[in-house]
């Protein structure tokens, strides 16, 4: 395999399984040496900038740590002249003199594909609206420590829920390129029909947010025909054994080996606009009961956090203030997309998980930093 020193990381499909796998190979590695207080400052004298356009917990604490274990000085922007008083191309510029490797999270992933363009250093994207691959290269070393370093092959993996716009599709490459069946079951509910199920005051509220007439911005939950194209050409190419389904049939969920789901609202959106996706997506919450229908006794199950499996924080507890229907009210407080009882269940896998998104993307700025 040729070295993937000063390439960018933006995305699981411009690289090789071989590649991929060598990621996870050196985050085996590199947890091993960090359990074992082995120093792993190989960068000593090179400088990370960590370039936010989007909140973040995990991603951040992950490329800061990482890069500090690394040796390497860090730098966290969140306000700056980027895009607003100062061109793509000019920041990049005084970026690429002064850093040796970029990490970016944001909206856009053609701003992220413009900053790749004018760069000298390796970027590597921390989330976009294309795909999350720092998550799902998580995300594949957890299934590795659970299930076997070889043993991904044949598996079933199962995305529950709202995710058609990123995890949906981050998780169907994941599958591609690595050898496993991929399952997607979402609700195809219009967002008339939700809108058809609040109260007249909940209506009231959510138009307080979004009039109509104004589109709901994260409504569609389908896959987009060209992201399906990409999943579809890496069957073909690396896995054409395997299977890739989209449906709403609940049912489809018997025989898979891991669930995965995300919120159903969306983070950077007032709670009050989560109403209608309530509704929508509550038939596919994973509980208890949606575990029993996999037919399979060692399913496992997994989160990319922050998940609302309980009302026990800030927003939950707006969510429920504008909330009188008791009924719904005491769905929500067992959970929102998983209850509160599952998430626990299979808390160790989760926060391994979330624990692994350091050594993956220490993996990853190690491999890119030349």
């Amino acid at each position: 395999m040729e070295s993937i020193k000063g390439k960018h990381f933006l995305a699981w499909e411009d690289f090789t399984p071989s590649e991929i796998n060598y990621l996870l190979d050196l985050a085996h590695q590199l947890k091993s040496e960090k359990r074992d207080f082995k120093s792993q400052r190989e960068l000593v004298g090179r400088n990370l900038l960590m370039l936010f356009q989007m909140n973040s917990t995990r991603t951040r604490c992950s490329f800061e740590v990482s890069g500090q274990d690394l040796g390497m000085g860090t730098t966290f922007l969140s306000q700056s002249h980027f895009g607003d008083t100062e061109t793509i191309k000019d920041s990049m510029r005084v970026f690429s003199s002064m850093y040796d490797c970029i990490c970016y999270r944001g909206a856009e992933h053609s701003l992220l594909k413009e900053m790749a363009d004018e760069s000298s250093i390796p970027i590597i994207n921390a989330y976009t609206n294309h795909q999350h691959p720092t998550q799902i290269l998580a995300d594949a070393m957890t299934l590795q420590e659970v299930w076997g370093k070889d043993n991904l092959k044949g598996k079933t993996i199962c995305f529950i829920g709202r995710g058609g716009a990123v995890n949906s599709f981050s998780y169907a490459v994941m599958s591609a390129m690595l050898g496993m069946n991929f399952v997607y079951i979402t609700s195809y509910m219009g967002l008339d029909e939700a809108l058809s199920k609040l109260t007249p005051e909940q209506l009231e509220l959510y138009r307080k947010f979004i009039p109509e007439g104004v589109e709901n911005p994260n409504w569609n939950s389908e896959m987009e025909p060209h992201k399906r194209k990409i999943v579809e050409d890496l069957y073909a190419k690396y896995s054409p054994e395997c299977t890739f389904i989209e449906t709403d049939d609940i049912n489809a969920i018997k025989g898979v080996d891991m669930i995965t789901t995300e919120n159903w609202g969306f983070f950077t959106d007032p709670v009050e606009t989560w109403l209608p996706g309530i509704y929508r997506f509550s038939p596919y919450q994973v509980n208890k009961e949606l575990l029993a229908k996999t037919e399979n006794p060692d399913v496992i199950v997994m989160h990319m956090l922050p998940s609302t499996h309980n009302m026990n924080h800030a927003s939950g507890q707006r969510l429920l203030s504008v909330i009188e229907d008791e009924n719904l009210k005491n769905f929500l407080e067992k959970g929102m997309e998983v209850t509160d009882e599952v998430f626990e269940q299979f808390a160790d896998v989760i926060f391994r998980e979330a624990e692994n998104r350091m050594h993956t993307i220490k993996a990853v700025i190690k491999a890119v930093t030349e």
